[in-house]
């Protein structure tokens, strides 16, 4: 069987404990920062991820950049992955119950995770650290481990990659969380900590930035304005007369378009030349960044397969 027909295999189960279709108010009493406290995977009774169907995906995207960069790197890098927001290794959609293998278990269940020295997964909740652990454990995966790292301390986490990581090593890091609240500091950090760094990052630019920045723009919550400006890094953003435009306008969507540019632009500031994205439906967009077009070269060759259901490996 050719690379190219290889089957994305997420391990679905159906999981008749859900309780499907539950609003945002319902999930306030069945969630602890995303993680289901009532339902419990169907495979290892550990913890799940609660999602919706839009996360298959991102997974797809980023298996498939994976794999590209991973065999095409493999020769000539000594290869690490990083992922922050890791997660516990298994979601489950609320919209069908269906639960299945998030991003970290899918990176090193992929053929090509054997090109990989080393994987570092972070989250902030100690229960989902100790989860994706035992699940790493389960699959006797032993150049992989879960670390407790809050992403507001970005020094802390720039400190264990130094110690953990070969300074002449390649690195993708996937940056995923729920809303805009990564501090810029974190990347600027990683990128400090490892100059040899590709970064893919979830701009949560459809949900929580869509809900909120008209708010943030007026001023209305100054909390929004400080949460945004940390997150790009700076506030020029909220000092453009066309942002203030289309804040006056309710242009969401050029909002929207305008917020990826100044965080490109803070990128650039920190060395990276080459950038592409890919919207996720409405929700969120994916943005890829890298200092040598080769990584781009691969992107594009990943975003060239379109997630069509049939989730096949590149």
């Amino acid at each position: 069987m050719s690379k190219s027909s290889i089957r994305i295999d997420l391990n679905v189960t159906p999981n008749n404990n859900c309780i499907t279709g539950c609003n945002k108010e319902k999930r306030k009493d069945l969630t602890e920062n995303d993680i289901c406290i009532k339902t419990n995977s169907k495979n290892d009774n550990l913890p799940v991820r609660c999602v919706r169907e839009w996360s298959l995906q991102k997974i797809y995207l980023l298996i498939q950049y994976f794999g590209i960069f991973s065999n095409g790197m493999k020769k000539k890098w000594t290869l690490n992955y990083i992922e922050i927001c890791s997660g516990p290794g298994r979601c489950i959609n609320r919209s069908n119950g269906d639960e299945f293998d998030g991003t970290s278990l899918s990176i090193v269940k992929h053929p090509s995770y054997q090109n990989i020295k080393k994987a570092i997964f972070f989250d902030f909740n100690q229960n989902v650290i100790k989860t994706l652990n035992k699940r790493l454990q389960n699959l006797h995966i032993n150049n992989a481990k879960a670390l407790l790292g809050d992403y507001t301390k970005p020094v802390e986490i720039s400190n264990i990659l130094r110690n953990e990581f070969d300074p002449n090593s390649l690195n993708l890091c996937f940056i995923d969380p729920t809303d805009c609240s990564v501090p810029f500091t974190l990347v600027k950090e990683i990128k400090n900590a490892l100059s040899n760094v590709d970064f893919i990052i979830n701009l949560a630019s459809g949900t929580d930035f869509s809900r909120n920045i008209k708010n943030a723009i007026k001023k209305y919550h100054i909390n929004l304005f400080k949460k945004y400006s940390s997150f790009l890094g700076n506030t020029n953003f909220f000092e453009d007369n066309k942002v203030i435009q289309f804040a006056n306008e309710n242009n969401t969507e050029q909002l929207r378009n305008l917020f990826r540019e100044y965080y490109i632009q803070s990128m650039k500031k920190i060395g990276y030349l080459h950038f592409e994205f890919k919207r996720i439906k409405p929700y969120y967009d994916i943005l890829f960044a890298t200092s040598n077009k080769k990584g781009i070269e691969f992107w594009n060759k990943a975003t060239n397969i379109n997630f069509d259901g049939q989730r096949k490996l590149f």
